[in-house]
């Protein structure tokens, strides 16, 4: 076709036909692509092998990057696809795997908070692996598990309890286990632990078996691949190895932390992070009219800010508080990020481009170092 010439209605028409024809076949190819993983579970499920193969992992991305860039595609839009497929696949396995385990067979699960949006990701959870799971919840929603109405006087009753209410009452839920003495496993699934560290170092001292876990994800989350699971021990190491036995059939990284460790992480991965968004999302919204603008004529890296900051604003205010006001670090974290913001914004206001270049030239090396790689 000359190149100067436009396309007929017809010729655009049958066009786009075969492009709903390579669409149609790309949805076949992974629908095709997922039967196969399902039989690769079931190998992997009989045979007992590991649910991730790191290796194999890294030669299907490798290899689809190389192919794509030798076909004039973008590598990277190549990478995206297979990451996307490979979670996906994971997360099939995953929940294979877990309806399988019969880990909880026979067993009795309580979820103090469990139609809280953790809890009932935990009390799904714990349903596929097998528990009989009963949630204690004042709130007047509808759920498909039993509801416990007086947990305190059945507390004996259960292999598992797990506390998923909100951070402040939590400790006054922990110590009241501790004067009860429940016979099976008890954690925690806070995003901060030194709130309830007296809660859980009484129920340590009265020789119950707990210890506190940490889901690092949402409660939309279906497939592990790629989350990570903290465990935080505090005195028990029998309990620590049963909880973490919970989440063994499942692709989540499981990462063992002291009490005084979790919390300081905690502040940068998540007090720093939010603060840091919630201030952008603020500063946006003071801005008033220029809004709407400044989503019309964005650059990429605002909008990849502005996604990230829509999500963190959207999420529960009174949680996000807790998380700021009831770790101990939180100070000494906001005060070193003020002093580098400081430093930046002196090294413009001066005309101090060797500092600006050297603090995001070693900002580079640290952050883009690559971490080493899995098992």
């Amino acid at each position: 076709m000359c190149p100067d010439r436009t396309l007929t209605p017809d010729e655009l028409l049958e066009l786009r036909r075969r492009l709903d024809e390579i669409d149609d076949g790309i949805v076949d190819l992974i629908a095709e692509r997922q039967a196969i993983v399902t039989t690769v579970g079931e190998h992997k499920l009989k045979t007992g092998a590991p649910l991730r193969h790191y290796a194999r992992e890294r030669e299907v991305i490798d290899r689809g990057v190389q192919r794509a860039e030798s076909l004039g595609v973008s590598g990277r839009v190549a990478r995206e696809i297979l990451e996307t497929l490979i979670h996906h696949s994971l997360g099939k396995q995953e929940a294979h795997k877990l309806v399988h385990s019969e880990h909880g067979q026979g067993k009795q699960a309580l979820v103090i908070g469990g139609l809280g949006r953790m809890g009932e990701w935990m009390s799904r959870y714990l349903d596929m692996v097998g528990y009989r799971v009963d949630v204690a919840d004042p709130v007047a929603k509808e759920s498909p598990f039993d509801r416990v109405h007086d947990w305190e006087s059945v507390i004996d009753n259960y292999d598992l309890v797990v506390v998923a209410v909100p951070l402040r009452p939590s400790n006054a839920i922990l110590h009241r286990l501790a004067e009860l003495q429940p016979r099976g496993l008890v954690f925690d699934i806070g995003s901060l632990k030194s709130p309830m560290r007296s809660g859980l170092q009484a129920l340590a001292a009265a020789g119950c078996r707990v210890c506190s876990v940490h889901p690092m994800f949402g409660p939309n989350e279906i497939g592990l691949s790629g989350r990570h699971i903290l465990f935080v021990d505090v005195g028990n190491a029998a309990a620590l190895a049963e909880a973490r036995a919970l989440f063994a059939h499942t692709a989540a990284e499981c990462v063992d932390l002291s009490l005084e460790e979790h919390d300081e992480v905690m502040a940068w991965v998540l007090g720093l992070s939010h603060l840091v968004n919630i201030a952008f999302a603020s500063a946006l919204a003071e801005s008033g009219e220029a809004v709407p603008l400044l989503r019309r004529i964005s650059s990429s890296t605002f909008n990849a800010q502005l996604k990230v900051a829509a999500q963190v604003v959207s999420e529960n205010p009174h949680l996000y508080y807790e998380i700021q006001q009831g770790n101990a670090m939180t100070g000494q974290v906001v005060e070193h990020f003020r002093k580098v913001f400081d430093n930046l914004t002196r090294a413009v206001r001066v005309g101090d481009e060797i500092g600006w270049t050297q603090a995001m030239e070693n900002a580079n090396r640290r952050i883009s170092a690559k971490p080493q790689s899995g098992p």
